[in-house]
């Protein structure tokens, strides 16, 4: 999306926006996991700044501070969770008590690793190889967070779930789009 166009949308506090990945990780993601999605990186769109959008995101760092005009150029989708302003508004203030959380590559490699055992678990039920579902790998809570446990954190803090307890994978994501909890705008 040109810059313009993103940051011209109307967008609000609590907004998430999704960006694609490059490299193996993504394409693993988009091809192995149900329902199918290309959007691997998310974010939440917190305050305004001039003809800008401050967000929260959690990169390689940690929680982070940024820009949404450092995505410009990028296919960014923006998605409003279907609950109450008040809540959407509220999400990424409550983010920020996780502001010292550091990026969670152990779960990246536990996604890796249940991911592999539950495709090969349903080849050896007889059901072939096929994607599996957020709802295939087991996880918890815990100081560290990827970018969508951070988005994830943000709405539960305040009541709200996306993922129904799932893992927030980015097909989560899309499940909660596909299910009415989020819609793209």
């Amino acid at each position: 999306m040109a810059e313009r166009e993103l940051l011209k949308m109307k967008l609000e506090s609590g907004d998430i926006g999704a960006v694609k990945g490059e490299g193996v990780l993504p394409k693993l993601n988009a091809e192995l996991t149900e329902p199918y999605t290309d959007r691997f990186h998310f974010f939440l769109v917190w305050k305004k700044a001039g003809d800008d959008w401050i967000i929260l995101e959690s990169i390689g760092k940690g929680i982070a501070v940024g820009r949404l005009s450092f995505y410009a150029g990028q296919d960014v989708k923006i998605y409003r969770v279907n609950c109450p302003a008040y809540y959407r508004h509220r999400a990424p203030l409550e983010l920020t008590k996780w502001g010292r959380a550091k990026y969670d590559y152990i779960l990246i490699l536990k996604i890796f690793a249940q991911g592999i055992w539950a495709i090969f678990k349903n080849f050896l039920k007889g059901e072939g190889i096929h994607p599996i579902k957020a709802s295939d790998i087991s996880w918890k809570h815990n100081s560290t967070l990827v970018c969508t446990e951070a988005v994830d954190i943000a709405y539960l803090s305040v009541g709200v779930s996306l993922t129904g307890g799932d893992i927030p994978i980015p097909s989560a994501f899309k499940q909660a789009e596909l299910d009415g909890f989020m819609e793209e705008i």
